[in-house]
C-alpha cells in the first residue's frame, strides 16, 4: 500500500476539513498508512482522526514569518514520514505542496468552483506550479472541472457524512409542531455563502434567526443586527452543530456558489425542512421547485407560504436516499481506495 500523507487546512473548520477526517479514519480501518498534517492551529473538530497526525500549528491570518516556519515543519514531517502521495486539500495546502522541497506524487481536491477567490493571481501562480509538478486532480462532485484551465478532473470522489443512528425528523414529527419558529443558518461567514441574507429574511419574515459560523463578516454582520434590532443569536463555530437544531428551525442556504454543499446534504440527512438558493450547484440535487428561492424576496414568500406547514419543505424520501446512498463512509472509502491504487 502507498503511504498517504493528507495536508488540510485545519483539524476542524468545514465540510472539506470534516471530510477528510472521515477519509483518514476511514483508510485507516483498512489498514492504509495514513498521516494527516492540519497546517492552521485550532480546536478538534466532531471527527477526531484515528491515523497519525502532525499539526503545524499556524495561527491563521499569521504573520509571513509565522508560514515560513509552518512551511519548514512540513518540509521536516515530510522527509521523517516519507509519503509516496500527498494529497492537498483546499486552497492553503495547495500552496504548501506547491513550495515543497522534495518530490512527492501530490493529488489536489477541488471542492468548488471559484477556488483562489480573494487571492486569483496567487491561485494562478499555484496552479501553474502544481501542473509544472505533474499534480493529479481530483473533485468532490462531477459538476466541477479545474480552475483556471476548466480541464476534467482525473477523478470525482464525493465527500462523505457522519451516519445517523436516529433520524432528527423522527424526533421533530414527535412534538407534532408544524410551525416555523426559527431561521438557522449554518455556513462560513463570507461572501460566497451570503449570510447578509439571512439577516434581511429573518427581518423581513419576522422571524428570530440562530447563526451558526465563523468568518471575516461576523462583525459587520453583528453590527447589522444591532442596527436593525433584529433577534440574532451568533454561535460562532461550534463541533456538534446539528445538536443545536430545535423544533420549528427552517435551514436556510442562500449561498452565491457551491462545491458539493454538505451544509444541504447534512441538512436533509437530519431530516430538515430547507430552503436552497436557486443556483445551479443545489438544481443538481433535484429538490422540489418549492425548496428554491431566486432572491430575497423568493425566500420570504416562500417561508409566507409554509409558515403554518414547514413539513411541506422536508425533502421526499426518494430523493434524500438517493442523495445520502452514495455518501457513506464505505462507499466514498472504495472510491479513494480505488483512485489511490490506480496511479
Amino acid at each position: 500500500m502507498k503511504r498517504v500523507m493528507i495536508l488540510t487546512n485545519s483539524l476542524t473548520g468545514g465540510g472539506a476539513e470534516r471530510s477528510m477526517n472521515l477519509v483518514c479514519n476511514e483508510l485507516a480501518r483498512r489498514g492504509w498508512p495514513i498521516a494527516l498534517v492540519p497546517i492552521n492551529a485550532g480546536p478538534l473538530d466532531e471527527v477526531i482522526p484515528t491515523c497519525e497526525a502532525f499539526p503545524l500549528e499556524r495561527k491563521w491570518q499569521g504573520t509571513l514569518a509565522n508560514t515560513a516556519s509552518a512551511m519548514w515543519k512540513l518540509n521536516k514531517v515530510v522527509k521523517a514520514w516519507n509519503p509516496d502521495v500527498l494529497v492537498l486539500n483546499c486552497d492553503l495546502p495547495e500552496l504548501f505542496g506547491a513550495l515543497l522541497l522534495s518530490r512527492r506524487q501530490l493529488i489536489a481536491v477541488e471542492h468548488i468552483n471559484r477556488p483562489w477567490i480573494t487571492r486569483l493571481t496567487l491561485g494562478r501562480i499555484v496552479r501553474h506550479i502544481l501542473r509544472f509538478r505533474h499534480v493529479k486532480w481530483v473533485a468532490v462532485s462531477a459538476h466541477l472541472s479545474i480552475w483556471p484551465t476548466g480541464e476534467v478532473p482525473d477523478s470525482v470522489v464525493l465527500n462523505s457524512i457522519l451516519p445517523m443512528s436516529i433520524p432528527l425528523n423522527s424526533k421533530l414529527n414527535a412534538t407534532q409542531s408544524n410551525e416555523i419558529r426559527r431561521l438557522l443558518f449554518v455556513g462560513r461567514l463570507a461572501p460566497q455563502k451570503r449570510p447578509d441574507w439571512i439577516l434581511e429574511i429573518g427581518r423581513q419574515a419576522n422571524l428570530p434567526m440562530e447563526v451558526i459560523g465563523e468568518g471575516l463578516m461576523r462583525e459587520s454582520l453583528e453590527e447589522r443586527a444591532r442596527q436593525l434590532e433584529l433577534t440574532v443569536n451568533f454561535r460562532g463555530q461550534i463541533t456538534h452543530v446539528w445538536e443545536q437544531v430545535k423544533d420549528g428551525d427552517l435551514l436556510i442556504v442562500p449561498s452565491e456558489y457551491e462545491g458539493d454543499g454538505l451544509v444541504v446534504i447534512e441538512g436533509i440527512q437530519q431530516g430538515l425542512p430547507i430552503l436552497l438558493a436557486d443556483i445551479p450547484d443545489f438544481r443538481r440535487f433535484g429538490l422540489p421547485e418549492k425548496n428554491y428561492c431566486k432572491d430575497v424576496n423568493d425566500f420570504v414568500k416562500k417561508i409566507d407560504s409554509f409558515r403554518t406547514n414547514q413539513v411541506e419543505l422536508l425533502v421526499p424520501e426518494e430523493i434524500s436516499k438517493s442523495i445520502l446512498a452514495s455518501r457513506s463512509m464505505m462507499t466514498v472509502g472504495n472510491m479513494w481506495e480505488d483512485y489511490l491504487n490506480s496511479i
